[in-house]
């Protein structure tokens, strides 16, 4: 018997534009008192119109034309009928058949995931259940009510959660790069809904799939990828043992508890027909030309994929690029510093201090200067390691000039090397068992290295000092 996951996702993004989808509300509600950004409009008051906001459904195409998607030029916005208490309308504003985009693609670790869409609506309020007088009850916060929401659809062509994990790390990269959501799932900004089932191809020849799952309150990536791999175990177990195969009627959405690590049954899962879709009656469709589409396709920023082959370029290997293009922030100060630099050496120099010294404080791009580092790496030759990366993140955290701490600390080494003969003339002359020693035996030349650099105060370049010595010696 051979068992293949077949998982779909739908991904919902609150978009961080100033303003609500359809009013001039603050779209802003994380932490916000509840109920205090709310009009008419987003409370679903009789009477209310709606008003596209349109960097939204701009984003909206950003967004897709980054996906690969194809842009419908012309479209429109429908009605999605349902009940739930924190849906004040009792609809919610969405796309359905002519959404902005469709048609696109992602690919991870070689694999095509495609997107069928990735469609604009408005997000729901927000339920909190809470005990109030020894009762308990649901409150709802309609300040989330009427936020921008993109929902990106793919097709069913994720077959394990490990990949469905590191699709949503990327969606989510890909997202903040184009810099439309801070895609933050911990804040809600970001939310995933996984539809699972499973291909069995049975020992006698059949194949035949188990009932669809569509999981629900997952808050986390890792929740994410331990929520589907409990649903293709669940699944597999309840197939084992009443053989229940997939029907146009048996679909359920289930919740996830993350606290137990498990999913448990909410409801019957509607179809599209129990939506009763119908073009929303107070907006007008949407009209996009390609001159317009064009527009917002040239404001696409350089993405991952493009800085990473960019870095390797620069003589990076595979890790380095790929840890500095996996943050937008990151990869945003390594250019700065590098300021078109083709200099390999220099690249490397820069990624070394970002992730070694400069690890350990809080960036501030701001306090970022990049003639401090060129000075640094143009003098590094007289500095040892350890000193430049103390003066790197003095001068970071100080804003004084590199070369300036450095002489008052003592830190640059002497590279003259005919200062450093002169050095190495007087530890010859001063220690001949030492040099007779190193005729013997050229390793034992440290102790005469050691002499020099006592001799120097500790300013010569160590190496240059070996160096010179071994010259003399001869």
């Amino acid at each position: 018997m051979k068992i293949t996951p077949i998982i779909g996702l739908e991904t919902h993004v609150e978009l961080k534009t100033k303003s609500k989808m359809f009013c001039g509300c603050d779209a802003s509600h994380f932490h916000a008192e509840p109920n205090t950004h709310t009009c008419p409009v987003c409370l679903g008051l009789p009477g209310a119109l709606p008003v596209p906001n349109r960097t939204a459904c701009e984003w909206d195409i950003k967004l897709g034309l980054a996906l690969h998607c194809s842009v419908n030029q012309s479209s429109f916005f429908e009605r999605k009928n349902y009940f739930y208490p924190d849906l004040p309308k009792g609809y919610q504003i969405t796309q359905y058949q002519k959404p902005f985009t469709v048609n696109g693609y992602l690919d991870v670790d070689g694999e095509r995931i495609r997107i069928n869409r990735a469609h604009m609506e408005e997000d729901t309020g927000k339920s909190q259940h809470v005990t109030l007088d020894l009762q308990e009850m649901t409150l709802i916060d309609y300040n989330r009510s009427g936020v921008p929401l993109v929902e990106i659809v793919t097709e069913p062509d994720i077959h394990s959660s490990a990949i469905a994990k590191k699709y949503l790390l990327k969606l989510q990269q890909l997202i903040r790069y184009l810099g439309i959501s801070d895609a933050d799932i911990e804040k809600g900004s970001m939310r995933c809904e996984p539809t699972v089932n499973l291909q069995i191809d049975t020992d006698d020849g059949r194949t035949v799939y188990t009932p669809l799952a569509e999981i629900k309150n997952v808050a986390s990536l890792t929740g994410a990828e331990s929520a589907i791999e409990y649903e293709i175990q669940r699944q597999l177990a309840e197939w084992q043992k009443n053989y229940v195969e997939k029907s146009a009627t048996n679909k359920t959405t289930r919740g996830w508890d993350a606290e137990k690590s498990v999913t448990f049954l909410q409801r019957e899962k509607e179809g599209s027909a129990d939506y009763r879709y119908f073009p929303e009656p107070d907006i007008p469709p949407m009209e996009f030309s390609a001159v317009e589409i064009e527009a917002i396709r040239i404001t696409i920023p350089e993405l991952p994929e493009e800085k990473m082959a960019k870095y390797k370029s620069l003589g990076l290997s595979d890790y380095d690029a790929n840890l500095i293009a996996d943050d937008i922030f990151i990869a945003g100060i390594f250019e700065h510093i590098l300021n078109n630099s083709s200099d390999k050496d220099y690249a490397k120099f820069i990624a070394n201090m970002l992730f070694g010294p400069l690890r350990t404080v809080q960036l501030d791009p701001k306090k970022i200067n990049r003639d401090s580092f060129k000075k640094i790496f143009e003098n590094r030759r007289n500095l040892n390691s350890n000193s430049i990366k103390q003066l790197l993140l003095d001068s970071y955290q100080s804003g004084q000039d590199p070369l300036t701490l450095a002489e008052e600390k003592n830190l640059l080494q002497v590279s003259d090397t005919s200062q450093i003969e002169k050095f190495a003339k007087q530890v010859i002359e001063a220690n001949p068992k030492a040099v007779a020693d190193y005729q013997k035996n050229p390793n034992s030349i440290g102790f005469l290295v050691g002499q020099l650099m006592k001799v120097s105060g500790g300013a010569a370049n160590p190496q240059l000092a070996r160096e010179v010595l071994e010259k003399l010696l001869k």
